[in-house]
């Protein structure tokens, strides 16, 4: 009777304690890098957001002060500004994921793909 009292209460101790640390534990993932590459939709300074378009499906990404922006290829790119980029070039994004947003450290933008 008492070795199954004494082993009820660890097992109440233990999934409390899971449940305790459980949030803190899964909060501690890594953001997972990532690329957007596609057709600028609509650029939205306000927000800071550039929808891209690549097929019929629209991603988000998010810019900042810290984003850097290249024209031209990945051979031949030329250092540039956010007020170059215009709806309909062509845009590639690298970054970390936030959820289903894409956080850009660089971008390159071109006329056309």
């Amino acid at each position: 009777m008492r070795r199954s009292i004494l082993t009820s209460f660890a097992l109440c101790l233990a999934f409390l304690l899971a449940i305790a640390v459980g949030p803190a534990v899964a909060k501690d993932k890594k953001a997972s890098t990532g690329k957007i590459n596609g057709t600028v939709h609509m650029l939205n300074k306000d927000t800071s957001t550039i929808s891209v378009q690549k097929g019929s499906v629209q991603r988000q990404v998010v810019y900042n002060a810290d984003t850097k922006w290249m024209y031209g290829t990945q051979g031949s790119n030329k250092a540039a500004t956010l007020d170059q980029l215009k709806e309909g070039w062509y845009i590639n994004c690298d970054g970390t994921f936030d959820g289903t947003k894409l956080v850009a450290k660089a971008c390159r933008f071109r006329e056309a793909k």
